[in-house]
């Protein structure tokens, strides 16, 4: 079961952060600073969670928790597109 999370959780923070890496925005988007850092941000707390689960292996320390809040937000990011300004905007 621990190995089966610890794979989990990798794919699931790499995905993460691939999306948003790969993310183009369109001709017609503003450059928001703040956004921007948000997106940095999940970038870099996501790929390092990636780096650090794929150095560790089995040894790393995951837990369900942590899995479920890294699925939903690969299912939001996937559903925006890998768009933070998307993911961030209240309607």
């Amino acid at each position: 079961m621990h190995s089966l999370l610890v794979v989990a959780t990798l794919v699931s923070s790499l995905a993460i952060c691939l999306r948003l890496i790969t993310y183009r925005p369109g001709p017609d988007a503003c450059h928001r600073l703040g956004v921007s850092c948000c997106a940095w941000l999940l970038i870099a707390c996501s790929g390092g969670l990636a780096i650090h689960v794929a150095l560790l292996g089995a040894s790393a320390q995951v837990s369900v928790w942590q899995l479920g809040l890294l699925v939903v937000l690969l299912l939001v990011t996937y559903r925006a597109r890998g768009n933070v300004a998307q993911i961030l905007r209240v309607e």
